[in-house]
């Protein structure tokens, strides 16, 4: 599921690790195919041999299996444990808000658009009030991926190599990705960063 944060940040651990993977597709509306292999319906699911790892466990799943490189930077793990979590947590709904409404085109078909703008709608209110508060979002949004460019300053990776803390926020910041945008283009750590980790395993 492109719009999921916690899909694309497990996506680029895997890819970090060097682990060769096929993403399969999970409509936002329909989660049969997804259920019947894994027994629930959280995305992302990782199959590796035949055994399901929850999106939770995914990251010290393939620490265990791939010992190198580390996700978690040596004498920091648990800071870059706390900057994961300031990703997922925190920076990801700042983004969200600020793209949801340009979500519904790169969904898959009408029904799949509908539901989602449907889910949004209950969850969030109604569309055109979302619409209208963009510039509002749009604000948040900056002066939270400000903090990152700050996180940034002197270094190619958060805490000086590829770890958790990278991923987690990528992760947080890539629904702005995902709707075919960028982060503004003050923010040029931020933006060269980003592509670092898209370029991890080509």
């Amino acid at each position: 599921m492109p719009i999921s944060h916690w899909c694309i940040s497990a996506e680029r651990m895997l890819a970090c690790k060097g682990v060769k993977f096929e993403n399969v597709y999970v409509f936002y509306h329909q989660k049969r195919e997804l259920i019947q292999p894994t027994g629930q319906d959280y995305v992302p699911a990782l199959k590796w041999d035949g055994k399901f790892v929850a999106w939770f466990d995914i990251p010290e799943f393939l620490e265990r299996k791939v010992k190198t490189p580390s996700l978690y930077p040596k004498l920091e793990g648990g800071l870059a444990k706390v900057i994961e979590n300031w990703g997922h947590a925190v920076l990801e709904e700042r983004v969200w808000r600020a793209v949801v409404t340009d979500v519904p085109p790169v969904l898959h078909d009408d029904h799949e658009r509908w539901v989602f703008e449907e889910m949004q709608t209950r969850a969030r209110g109604p569309w055109h009030i979302l619409q209208a508060r963009k510039p509002e979002f749009e604000k948040e949004m900056a002066e939270h991926l400000e903090m990152v460019e700050k996180m940034l300053e002197g270094r190619k990776w958060i805490l000086g190599e590829p770890s958790v803390a990278d991923f987690g926020v990528y992760g947080g910041m890539s629904p702005l990705l995902t709707v075919g945008r960028k982060a503004p283009a003050s923010l040029k750590g931020v933006r060269a960063w980003a592509a670092r980790i898209q370029a991890l395993g080509s």
